[in-house]
């Protein structure tokens, strides 16, 4: 069990016509509460034990931009943070570290005979998971080496 609380703050802007970027900072404060499988997880998950209260910093940028003429959405969207989980308990923790998600959608007008849009997606990401309301501010952080991932395929929108 952990008890967060921290607060957050956000900056949302238009650049030009075709380019619109995000950026949010946030803080938190966590402390672990102790648990009666400390052995275990310092032999099976050593890099989730957080003994001491931390301050947790996070930076999440995001840039969005259209092309209209190719019909063309382009998103970057990066996270650091001075919280990504140590390999080993015994590892120091780096300053700060960084995940990334880079998605091109491109429209396929041509799929259009009928209400749905049709779209084809390429993306490169390391984010193990999607960010959610009621998902806790651990749920990235705590991934140790997240893999990269390439997905392609369509997107069709009703």
């Amino acid at each position: 069990d952990v008890d967060a609380s921290g607060w957050s703050a956000g900056l949302r802007a238009a650049v030009g016509e075709r380019i619109r970027g995000s950026v949010e900072y946030s803080v938190t404060r966590a402390r672990w509460n102790r648990t009666d499988d400390l052995a275990y997880l310092i032999l099976f998950a050593p890099s989730t034990l957080r003994l001491e209260p931390e301050r947790i910093h996070d930076v999440i940028t995001t840039i969005e931009t259209d092309v209209p003429e190719t019909s063309t959405r382009i998103v970057v969207l990066s996270r650091l943070s001075n919280a990504f989980a140590r390999p080993s308990a015994r590892a120091e923790r780096a300053a700060f570290d960084s995940r990334f998600d880079v998605q091109v959608r491109q429209s396929l007008p041509f799929m259009d005979f009928s209400a749905a849009q049709w779209e084809m997606l390429v993306a490169v990401s390391n984010f193990f998971r999607e960010a959610a309301l009621d998902s806790s501010i651990y749920d990235e952080l705590l991934v140790v080496r997240p893999p990269k991932r390439i997905v392609g395929g369509l997107a069709v929108r009703f």
